[in-house]
C-alpha cells in the first residue's frame, strides 16, 4: 500500500516522469505566456482611464504583492489535497482574471483583474513542488532549469505577442490571452497526471507570511530559511536594475520604449539559454550549492560593471555575465529549498522561496526607482542592487552552506 502524503513515480528514467515533466513545463509556458501578453498594454489602458501614476505603480504592484501573500497558502493546500487540483484553480483563475482584464471599464476593476491574476499566478510554487515530486534529489535542479526556462520563455515571447495582437484592438489581447489560459487549464485537466497522494493530515489555517509561526512551521530548517533570505535578496536586486535599466536607456542612450523591450527580449533569451541547457551540465560537475554560488557572484559582478553605466555595446556584453548568473541562481535555489525540505513540506517551503521572490518584486522596483530619483540617478541605484547582491553572496557561502544536507538527502534517496 502506497503511503499517503507521498510522490507518485519518482524515477527520472521512467516515461512517464519524462512526460509528466514535458506537461507541466508546457503548462507553465502557456500560463506565462498568456501573462506576457497583456503586460505591454498596462500603460495604454491606464491613458485610456487617465490613471494617475500611483495608480500605474498599483498595477505594476499588485500582482507581486499577491503572490507574495497567497505563495505559501497554495503551497500548503497542494502538500494537503494535491498538486493538480491547486494547478488547475490557478490556471482557472487566470483565465477569469485576463477576460475581467480585457471587458474592464475602469482603473478599479483593471486593479481587481490584476489582483486576481497575482492570485492565481502565485501557484507557480505549487509547478515547483510538482517538479520536485517527480524527480530524484540529484536531477532537481535540471527539472527547476526547465520549468525557468519556460518562465523565461513566456515572459519573452507573451510581450512580443500582446503588441502584435494589440493591432486589431485593445481588447483583443486579454481576450486572446484569456482564450488560451482556459484552453491551458482544459489540457491540464486532461493530460496532466497528479504527481502527490493527498495526505490525510489536518488542514493547518493560513498565517500570515510574516508571522513567526508560520515560518517556524514551513521552514523547520535554518538552512531553508536562509535560503529564503537569500532569494529575497537577489531578487530585490535584480527588480531594481529591471526599473532603473529603462530610465538609464532613455537618459543616458536615447532608447525607446520599443529598444528596451527588444533589450529585455535579449536578456530573457540569455536566461533561457542558461536555464533550458547549460544548467544540465554544470550541476553535475558543480553541484547545487557551488552553482548557486558562481551565479550569485556572477550577477553581483555584472551589476557593478552595469553601475559604470557603459555605452550601448558594453550594456549587451555586461548582459552576459548577468543573464548567466540569474539563470545559474535560480534553478539552484529553489532545487536546494526542495533537497533540505521534508518530503511532506516541499508545497508549502516552495511556496514560501516563492513568496521572498515575489516580495523582492515588489521592493527592487521601489529601491531602484526611489534612489534614482532621490539619490544619484543610474548609477547610484546599480550600485545599491550590486551591494544587496553581494549581500546575498556573503550570505549564502559564509552562513547558509555550512547549514544545508544535501548530500545527506542525496544518500537518503539513493538508499531508497
Amino acid at each position: 500500500m502506497q503511503e499517503r502524503g507521498a510522490v507518485r513515480d519518482s524515477n527520472p528514467g521512467t516515461h512517464r516522469q519524462r512526460a509528466s515533466l514535458g506537461v507541466i513545463v508546457l503548462t507553465v509556458f502557456l500560463d506565462l505566456l498568456a501573462f506576457g501578453m497583456v503586460i505591454p498594454l498596462m500603460p495604454l489602458y491606464a491613458d485610456a482611464f487617465r490613471a494617475s501614476g500611483l495608480a500605474i505603480g498599483w498595477l505594476l504592484a499588485i500582482y507581486s504583492l499577491m503572490q507574495f501573500l497567497f505563495a505559501p497558502i497554495w503551497g500548503r493546500l497542494s502538500d494537503r489535497i494535491g498538486r493538480k487540483p491547486v494547478l488547475l484553480i490557478g490556471l482557472w483563475g487566470s483565465a477569469a482574471a485576463h477576460l475581467i482584464y480585457g471587458l474592464a471599464g475602469s482603473v478599479t476593476v483593471l486593479l481587481l483583474a490584476r489582483a486576481l491574476a497575482g492570485v492565481a499566478g502565485a501557484n507557480i510554487s505549487v509547478a515547483h513542488a510538482y517538479v520536485a515530486d517527480i524527480t530524484k534529489p540529484e536531477d532537481r535542479a535540471k527539472g527547476m532549469g526547465l520549468l525557468g526556462a519556460a518562465l523565461g520563455m513566456g515572459f519573452v515571447v507573451g510581450p512580443a505577442l500582446g503588441g502584435v495582437l494589440s493591432q486589431f484592438g485593445l481588447q483583443t489581447t486579454p481576450l486572446v490571452a484569456a482564450a488560451l489560459a482556459g484552453i491551458n487549464a482544459i489540457m491540464a485537466m486532461v493530460i496532466l497526471k497528479e504527481s502527490r497522494v493527498p495526505t490525510a493530515a489536518p488542514y493547518k489555517p493560513y498565517v500570515h507570511p510574516l508571522a513567526v509561526a508560520t515560518w517556524q512551521h514551513a521552514v523547520k530548517g535554518v538552512g531553508v530559511a536562509l535560503l529564503v533570505l537569500v532569494a529575497l535578496l537577489s531578487m530585490t536586486a535584480f527588480s531594481a536594475f529591471e526599473t532603473v535599466l529603462p530610465l538609464f536607456g532613455k537618459a543616458h542612450l536615447g532608447w525607446s520604449m520599443t529598444t528596451v523591450g527588444w533589450f529585455f527580449a535579449y536578456v530573457g533569451i540569455l536566461i533561457v539559454l542558461v536555464q533550458g541547457g547549460l544548467i544540465r551540465r554544470l550541476i553535475p560537475r558543480l553541484g547545487e550549492s557551488r552553482t548557486a554560488s558562481v551565479g550569485l557572484a556572477l550577477t553581483a559582478l555584472g551589476l557593478l560593471w552595469m553601475a559604470s553605466l557603459p555605452g550601448v555595446v558594453g550594456l549587451y556584453l555586461v548582459m552576459i555575465p548577468l543573464a548567466l548568473g540569474v539563470g545559474m541562481t535560480n534553478p539552484s535555489l529553489s532545487a536546494l529549498v526542495s533537497l533540505n525540505s521534508a518530503q511532506a513540506e516541499q508545497g508549502v517551503a516552495l511556496g514560501f522561496y516563492q513568496s521572498a521572490s515575489s516580495l523582492g518584486r515588489v521592493l527592487g522596483p521601489l529601491l531602484g526607482g526611489g534612489v534614482y530619483q532621490y539619490a544619484h540617478g543610474a548609477g547610484g541605484a546599480l550600485t545599491a542592487a550590486a551591494g544587496i547582491m553581494l549581500l546575498a553572496v556573503l550570505l549564502f557561502l559564509g552562513v547558509a552552506v555550512p547549514r544545508l544536507s544535501v548530500r545527506r538527502a542525496l544518500r537518503q534517496s539513493a538508499a531508497h
